[in-house]
C-alpha cells in the first residue's frame, strides 16, 4: 500500500509541478507564447526535473555500489514507487502533446482521435506500458530486496532525457543553422547510446564479473526472462537513436548549406567595405 500511495503522491507532485510551470511560463514568458506550445513546452519541462531527479539518484548508488546483489538503499525504493506517478502523468501529458499539434483545436476526444494517437505514438505507449507493466512492478514487489544496483542502471537510462526533450524545445524557438541545436543534438545522440544501448551490457558484465563468469557462461546461466527484457527495453530505445541520428544529419546537411551561405554574405559585404573606403580615398 505504501508502493501505491507513494505512486499517487507522485502522480499528483508532477501534476502540480506541470501546473506551477505553466503559470510560471505563462506570467514570465509572454513575449515567448507564439514561439512554442505552452502545453507541450511545461511538460517537456516536467520530463526534464523527473530525469535530473532519477539521475541524482542513480549516479551516487552506482558509484558507492559493492556488492551489487545485497547493497540496499532505502531511497531507490522511494523513489521508484514516486516515479510510478510520473509514468501515468507522462502517458496523459504525450496524449496532449498529441492533441495540442495534430489535432484540431479544441477537441480532446474521440474514437478516431484515440486511434490517430495510437498510431501515430505506438512505440512510446508500448515502451511506457512495458515499464508499468513489467519493469515497475518487478522492481517493487519482485526482488526479495536484492539488486538495487540493477535497479539505479535503470534510473541511469534518464540521464540523456533532458538533452533529447532540450532539442526539441530548440527545433522550436531557435533559427535554423544553429550551433547551439547541433551541439545538443550530439550529446543528446552520444547520451542516448549511452544511457540507453550501452547500460545493458554493462549491467550483464557488471553481474557476470561479480558471479565469477565470463559474459557467454553468465548469458548461458541466467533465464531467458533476462535477455527477453533486455531485447524489448532495447529495440525500440535503439529506433529512437537512428531516428536522433537520421534528424541530426539531415539538420547538418541544411545548417551546412546556410553557414555556406553565410560566410559568402559576409564576404561580400567585406568586398563592398572595401570597395567604399577605395572610392572615398
Amino acid at each position: 500500500s505504501s508502493g501505491i500511495n507513494a505512486e499517487y503522491g507522485g502522480l499528483l507532485a508532477f501534476a502540480a509541478l506541470y501546473l506551477l510551470s505553466y503559470d510560471v511560463h505563462w506570467h514570465w514568458y509572454k513575449k515567448e507564447r507564439k514561439r512554442v506550445n505552452m502545453f507541450i513546452y511545461t511538460v517537456k519541462l516536467v520530463r526534464i526535473i523527473h530525469a535530473v531527479m532519477a539521475s541524482l539518484v542513480a549516479v551516487p548508488i552506482m558509484l558507492i555500489t559493492t556488492e551489487f546483489l545485497k547493497d540496499r538503499f532505502l531511497i531507490l525504493d522511494m523513489f521508484v514507487a514516486f516515479s510510478g506517478g510520473y509514468l501515468t502523468f507522462d502517458m496523459l501529458g504525450r496524449y496532449n502533446e498529441h492533441l495540442q499539434v495534430y489535432e484540431a483545436p479544441g477537441l480532446w476526444f474521440s474514437w478516431n482521435i484515440l486511434r490517430r494517437y495510437f498510431k501515430k505514438c505506438w512505440l512510446i505507449i508500448a515502451h511506457h506500458l512495458f515499464l508499468i507493466c513489467f519493469i515497475y512492478p518487478a522492481v517493487l514487489f519482485a526482488r526479495d530486496d536484492e539488486g538495487d544496483f540493477l535497479v539505479a542502471c535503470i534510473l541511469f537510462t534518464e540521464l540523456c532525457v533532458p538533452f533529447i526533450e532540450l532539442q526539441w524545445i530548440m527545433e522550436c524557438t531557435l533559427e535554423p543553422n544553429n550551433i547551439r541545436y547541433l551541439m545538443v543534438s550530439i550529446i543528446a545522440i552520444a547520451t542516448t547510446l549511452v544511457c540507453r544501448i550501452l547500460i545493458v551490457p554493462f549491467m550483464y558484465e557488471a553481474l557476470a564479473d561479480h558471479m565469477n563468469l565470463g559474459i557467454l557462461d553468465f548469458f548461458l546461466t541466467v533465464g531467458p526472462w533476462w535477455h527477453v527484457a533486455a531485447v524489448a527495453y532495447i529495440i525500440p530505445n535503439a529506433m529512437w537513436l537512428a531516428q536522433n541520428v537520421f534528424k541530426t544529419v539531415v539538420y547538418l546537411k541544411s545548417a551546412r548549406e546556410g553557414w555556406e551561405a553565410l560566410r559568402e554574405e559576409r564576404r561580400r559585404k567585406r568586398r563592398e567595405e572595401k570597395e567604399q573606403q577605395k572610392k572615398g580615398q
